[in-house]
């Protein structure tokens, strides 16, 4: 079982990596055209559009994802209804994109501004939901092959439009939006065909109502929790922009920001390959494989991603030709270090999800949000531009371990997970992580070495306990 996740994790996580490492190894040219304004630009606008993305489907994928488990035999029917609705919904979801990106947009766009609030709408006006729930249906499937081939040769096609706006054509920020315009809509159709044509999914319009009522029933509260998470990630900058924080500097902390970014891909690549199988062992009432998948993942998370830190400012003298840009490393690691939170979370989150206990689950997510909006208001004034990324940390942590505590999973707990043990050991490595960062090339060799080493100790100790 765990075999079966990590195998599903590296090929959602490490296939879209490949393309992401070949943009780290071309850092140097894009650094060269592109300014800390252009980064403060695309910051924003990337915190704009997660303003409202939480409601792009309005939380439907959880009863798409129930449908599939519950009514295996005619759960395209039933996704067809939600599937026309959505595509209804997202004409409303366009218009409401086009004014917050007119309302946020920093003034340095100019007469770009409508060019860019166009090319932002046409891929979701074009095709809809279609790659959601493609994605989704390849997901439950456990078909991960097909998600990453797409995510794969869409991602070289954006680095190739990208490289051709960005150094060819000098078109500094507007060339991440055409080339993302363009990737979209490849991307969408990449889903839409198989969709209509060989898996026979298409929008019913005639959707029954007690069939939306009741997916929605179970969606609509589960807003507030998926919009704490957007004012973990994204409220940050835009309250830098609230406080008159200058977009060049926004873009010197959205440049660090792109790291964390990297990293939430990674372990959001392993909670799409562990829910099903975490889904299915609760099914199974394998109480124990659920505790020990998870702790596992979160070990070997927290271990790699701290040795991936210790080498952040090496990383970044070699591969950022901006001397301003250089200086971010120390950021970037706490921004990656913030994701560590994420397998005990979503562990805990799927047997919720899997039991429908999810009604109280916002008063953590969306508190957490809210505590970190209030921490930022309070000290973006006194400490500037560097104090939301420690603000972040502990957001997140509130997150990941207060669902724990919540009334509703106790009272479905399949298991003893421990919530602080795991706590105390990632903030534990998030300081080792911060002093290392500086160390010296002789310190980090050894303390990495010796991180690297509890892997195969700790997964030696797990595989004996077992046998016991």
């Amino acid at each position: 079982m765990f075999k079966k996740v990590v195998f599903h994790s590296l090929i959602y996580g490490l296939g879209p990596f490949v393309p992401k490492i070949i943009s780290l190894l071309m850092l140097p040219i894009f650094t060269k055209f592109l300014t800390t304004e252009d980064y403060g630009i695309q910051s924003v606008m990337n915190s704009s559009l997660g303003l409202i993305s939480v409601l792009s489907m309005l939380g439907l994928q959880l009863p798409m994802s129930n449908v599939f488990f519950q009514h295996s035999n005619h759960f395209k029917k039933r996704w067809g209804q939600f599937y026309g609705f959505l595509n209804i919904w997202m004409i409303f979801y366009s218009f409401l994109l086009a004014f917050i990106i007119y309302l946020v947009i920093p003034k340095e766009v100019g007469e770009n501004l409508y060019w860019i609030i166009i090319l932002n709408i046409i891929p979701i006006v074009c095709f809809g939901p279609a790659d959601v729930i493609g994605q989704l249906y390849y997901q439950l499937n456990q078909k991960p092959k097909q998600v990453v081939i797409r995510t794969i040769v869409i991602s070289f096609i954006t680095i190739a439009l990208n490289f051709y706006t960005i150094v060819v054509l000098d078109l500094h920020y507007m060339g991440w939006f055409i080339a993302n315009c363009i990737s979209m809509l490849l991307l969408h159709f990449s889903y839409w065909y198989p969709l209509h044509y060989i898996l026979k999914i298409k929008p019913i319009y005639k959707f029954k109502r007690v069939v939306l009522r009741k997916g929605l029933s179970v969606s609509l509260p589960m807003l507030p929790h998926y919009y704490g998470s957007f004012l973990l990630s994204s409220s940050d900058v835009l309250l830098l922009k609230f406080f008159l924080i200058s977009t060049s500097q926004i873009g010197y902390y959205g440049f660090a920001t792109s790291f964390g970014g990297l990293m939430a891909m990674a372990v959001g690549a392993i909670n799409t390959a562990a829910a099903p199988v975490i889904s299915e062992q609760i099914k199974l009432k394998n109480y124990d494989s659920v505790r020990s998948l998870t702790w596992g993942l979160q070990f070997l998370l927290i271990v790699l991603s701290s040795v991936g830190c210790f080498w952040l400012k090496d990383v970044f003298e070699i591969m950022v030709n901006n001397d301003e840009l250089k200086t971010t490393y120390f950021l970037a690691a706490i921004f990656i270090m913030s994701h560590n939170y994420r397998p005990m979370y979503f562990g805990v989150a799927t047997v919720l999800f899997y039991r429908e206990r999810t009604r109280n689950l916002w008063k953590v997510t969306f508190g957490a949000g809210i505590i970190c909006v209030l921490l930022n208001v309070l000290f973006i004034p006194i400490y500037g531009i560097k104090c939301p990324a420690y603000i972040l940390f502990f957001s997140y942590l509130i997150m990941g371990y207060g669902t724990f505590f919540l009334k509703d999973y106790k009272e479905v707990a399949v298991a003893e997970f421990k919530p602080l043990l795991w706590l105390s050991l990632t903030i534990f490595s998030f300081a080792i992580v911060l002093i290392v960062v500086d160390l010296t090339f002789v310190y980090k060799i050894l303390i990495s070495l010796l991180y690297i080493l509890t892997i195969p100790v700790y997964f030696y100790q797990n595989l004996k306990s077992q046998k016991t």
